[in-house]
């Protein structure tokens, strides 16, 4: 069996090894070697990545207790080779891993809120907590998290033969059914559990976390995270984008909510308006349409064709303009679509769901709608002038039918 470096030493990123066995798999080869600092996938964390020799190893798994490394290249058995792991990459994975054991003992600590999912992936880390916490819950565990970071606690791994000789520790986490040695990993006067991974060695290198996002999830709570470098990135990325609606706007970084906030409600003060003045502007332009409108037997019917018109303004003047006896289908060419919006007004006899089959097959779109009112979409605006008039003629004469 394969001796697990990483188990005592999780800053080692190279060792010597030889090759006990190498077999064809899918995209490359299987290595297993009589000692490895490759952590496989396992316990939420993804596995190292690095060389072995001159090979690449892209993925390395525990499979009925044995370590394989997955390799571009195969690898003579017996010969010895160097391994080198990818330490910015388990670095950031320790970071993370280890900012998840302080949260998570946080959260139970404070509202004996239990982690019940974990996942830590390339760029995000999220952990799943069986009850639902509020804001300043959130806020309160970051803070005590935090806390621990800052106090640089040394991080310990210690083996247990079975479970009898763990069965009174202060565990915050038991997995059930470990295969010994069970292996707990220590935080000095904070957390203590179970655990497979790698960590830091002390709280200090996870360098700060951050909590990014909280939300309801399964009748608990997920929150998103971010630790060490990640949790920079983050911070420079929401900095810079600050400053740049600061300069945008001539304000300071401070004072950006404020600013933001006016701006939102001069925004809603300017849409109200808009909706004033087009509903008036549809009353007019409702009886231009009307007094245009084309006699069809008993009842009249209106097409035409617009430019920029979106469809709650497309949809406010077909209504409008719907008087008694009278089917409307205005259409708008706006970004690259057509929109269009089939209404008819009182004494009306038959149901629009009759029409816009039609209306769906002349555009190349697709809507409905039932009653006296129905809409849809083509995505299409090519020959619309032509399709209006063709539409036009076909409503002209099946109107004209209607006894």
């Amino acid at each position: 069996m394969t001796k697990r470096l990483y188990d005592l030493d999780s800053h080692q990123t190279e060792t010597t090894s030889t090759v006990l066995s190498c077999v064809s798999a899918d995209n490359g080869f299987d290595i297993v070697l009589d000692q490895t600092v490759f952590f496989p996938e396992g316990g939420g964390q993804p596995s190292d990545t690095g060389t072995l020799g001159e090979a690449n190893v892209s993925h390395v798994r525990e499979e009925n207790g044995e370590i394989y490394h997955r390799t571009d290249r195969a690898l003579a058995v017996g010969s010895t080779v160097s391994g080198r792991i990818d330490w910015a990459r388990r670095f950031d994975l320790m970071q993370q891993h280890t900012g998840e054991h302080l949260l998570s003992f946080s959260f139970y600590k404070l509202f004996e809120a239990s982690n019940i999912g974990f996942h830590l992936a390339l760029d995000y880390a999220t952990i799943d907590f069986d009850k639902q916490l509020t804001h300043d819950q959130v806020v309160e565990a970051e803070q005590l998290a935090n806390s621990f970071v800052w106090k640089n606690l040394p991080v310990s791994t210690n083996f247990y033969e079975d479970e009898e000789a763990v069965k009174d520790l202060p565990l915050r986490k038991h997995s059930e059914g470990l295969t010994p040695p069970i292996r707990i990993v220590s935080i000095e006067s904070a957390d203590m559990c179970t655990c497979c991974a790698p960590h830091c060695d002390k709280t200090g290198e996870i360098g700060s976390i951050f909590i990014a996002d909280a939300c309801n999830y399964k009748g608990g709570t997920r929150i998103n995270f971010f630790c060490g470098e990640r949790a920079l990135r983050l911070y420079r990325s929401q900095h810079d984008d600050m400053d740049g609606i600061a300069r945008k706007y001539s304000c300071s970084r401070e004072n950006v909510p404020n600013v933001v906030r006016k701006l939102s409600d001069d925004i809603a003060t300017l849409k109200k308006s808009e909706r004033e003045l087009s509903r008036a502007l549809n009353g007019y332009m409702a009886a231009e349409l009307l007094a245009a409108a084309t006699q069809s037997g008993k009842h009249r019917v209106i097409v035409q064709l617009y430019s920029g018109m979106d469809a709650a303004r497309l949809k406010d003047l077909a209504q409008a303009a719907s008087a008694e006896k009278t089917i409307v289908l205005l259409l708008s060419e706006l970004d690259g679509r057509l929109l269009y919006v089939l209404s008819t007004g009182t004494g009306f006899p038959q149901d629009v769901s009759e029409f816009m089959p039609a209306v769906n097959a002349a555009t190349g779109g697709k809507g409905g709608g039932r009653g006296t009112l129905a809409q849809g979409t083509a995505p299409s605006i090519l020959g619309t002038v032509e399709t209006t008039a063709q539409l036009k003629d076909y409503l002209v004469k099946r109107v004209r039918e209607i006894k």
